[in-house]
């Protein structure tokens, strides 16, 4: 075994590791660069979720495109996958807003046991014990 630190994240350290996952700002533009100039790529345009971890930002993807940019040296094939479930759900949701919310309608309510049809419901009365 060598007495250097493994550069890659193991899933037990991202177990016991706090993931975060939020949305980019104008504050994160040096480590989206960061991980563009990693990725071999430009940063993807519109706007960004990251996910992070142990305040490191490890991938990132453009709510807008769905292009997405994670860091070759560490094991990111899960945070991408989150990331990519977080930014659908954004577009699900941005999709939907101007349109009336459909709440689906309330089921009939069941009858309690040995009542019969119509008997009044004593806790509704306001004389009650």
């Amino acid at each position: 075994m060598s007495d250097q630190p493994s550069t890659t994240t193991t899933r037990t350290e991202l177990q016991r590791a706090g993931i975060s996952i939020r949305r980019l700002g104008g504050d994160d533009l040096a480590e989206v660069e960061r991980l563009a100039q990693l990725d071999s790529g430009r940063p993807p345009q519109g706007a960004l979720l990251g996910v992070e971890i142990e305040g490191r930002l490890l991938a990132a993807i453009s709510v807008t495109t769905g292009e997405s940019m994670a860091d070759p040296f560490s094991r990111t094939g899960e945070l991408r996958a989150l990331l990519e479930l977080r930014a659908a759900q954004l577009r699900r949701r941005e999709n939907r807003r101007g349109r009336p919310l459909h709440l689906p309608r309330p089921k009939a309510r069941a009858a309690l046991a040995g009542s019969p049809p119509g008997a009044p419901r004593w806790w509704l009365s306001p004389g009650r014990p």
